[in-house]
């Protein structure tokens, strides 16, 4: 079931009886766009600066290059690819004859979401192996390395592209071991489809002219619960739902969110349950009194403690998703049921255990 808000307002003019004429002027009208993206995956370009290490008998500069493959898997935390060459100088009249090159896996903390975010600090940690390929030629050999590193990631610069910078601190085991540094500073590209953009006009000003008559108040119900704007304590309540005689949303009614699901095993959103609770979001935005518990539950396959977990973080997911779209964390509680509130018992065919796969919305008191 999606809950959505009617958006139609009556013009008229309430609290004083009259009609009046006006003109608009549209001198201050603006607009400003921007896109979003769907996916946490990404990938970044980083050309740099390398500073080698003092006993590896090159001169102390030297060219790297990363490329990056992101996914970010919760608000905070993301897993990175990355592919890196450098070339270090001997000043030995070699030339550039010491080179290197391989991959690190690494961890990313995010101090904010990237992907909503004008501006995300970040620190990183990663393990991975170089091949070290050096003059004389017998020298060269692969080595494992570990790193760690801090940078920073802006928000969108234009369609999504975005700058991002890394300094990173590299232990290479190579021979003796040597500690290496990489100042790095280029671009970061999100993947995924773009899923709104969005044009915003200040409401023009309005000048009040003339009255010309009196008229009486109309009866208005904006939110169509039943009860008119002048008493309605709870505006822009989601339809469907029952009110008090304040227009109030009374506690625990269970809202089923039809078409919210995740991957297999999972609690990632797929990208069709994104959309309905996109749906969902205004119903949090016009009401701010509305306070739900979110509630997740699985089937009947597996053990009731893992059920419990499982359910407890797709409850999770589903309300991180909904403050990343501008809810605010204190209309929200997650809670997971497991397997414990079946809709259908015993479970004897698969539709019997999609049925109970659900999450639900239950209204709170206020």
């Amino acid at each position: 079931m999606r809950i959505h808000r009617t958006a139609s307002l009556a013009f008229f003019v309430l609290g004083a009886p009259a009609v009046v004429l006006a003109q608009t002027d549209d001198t201050d009208m603006s607009v400003r766009q921007h896109t979003e993206f769907v996916s946490g995956d990404y990938i970044a370009i980083l050309p740099g600066y390398a500073i080698p290490d003092s006993g590896r008998g090159t001169q102390r500069n030297g060219f790297t290059m990363s490329i990056i493959y992101g996914n970010q898997m919760t608000t905070h935390f993301s897993v990175e690819g990355n592919v890196q060459g450098s070339i270090f100088e001997t000043g030995r009249g070699h030339g550039t004859d010491f080179y290197q090159w391989g991959g690190t896996i690494d961890l990313v903390y995010g101090l904010t979401d990237r992907r909503s975010s004008p501006f995300m600090p970040f620190a990183l940690i990663g393990l991975g192996g170089m091949y070290n390929d050096v003059f004389p030629q017998n020298r060269s050999a692969a080595s494992f390395v570990a790193e760690g590193g801090i940078g920073f990631v802006t928000g969108s610069l234009y369609d999504g592209l975005k700058l991002r910078g890394d300094a990173r601190y590299v232990r290479d085991t190579f021979e003796s071991g040597y500690n290496d540094y990489r100042l790095m500073l280029g671009f970061e590209i999100p993947l995924g489809r773009v899923i709104e953009r969005v044009v915003e006009k200040p409401v023009p000003q309005v000048q009040v002219k003339e009255v010309v008559k009196e008229v009486p108040r109309p009866w208005v119900d904006s939110d169509g619960d039943g009860v008119d704007d002048e008493h309605d304590k709870c505006p822009g309540t989601p339809h469907g739902l029952k009110v008090d005689a304040d227009g109030c949303p009374i506690p625990g009614q269970v809202i089923p969110l039809n078409g919210v699901t995740f991957e297999f095993n999972k609690a990632r959103l797929t990208p069709n349950a994104e959309t309905v609770l996109d749906g969902v979001v205004p119903a949090f935005t016009g009401e701010p009194s509305l306070k739900v518990e979110i509630a997740g539950h699985t089937d009947g396959v597996g053990s009731a403690a893992y059920n419990l977990k499982l359910s407890q973080k797709r409850a999770e997911a589903v309300r991180n998703y909904l403050i990343s779209r501008g809810v605010r964390p204190d209309q929200l509680v997650a809670k997971g049921y497991g397997k414990s509130q079946p809709l259908v018992s015993p479970e004897r065919t698969a539709e019997d255990r999609e049925r109970n796969r659900r999450v639900e919305f239950r209204i709170l008191q206020k």
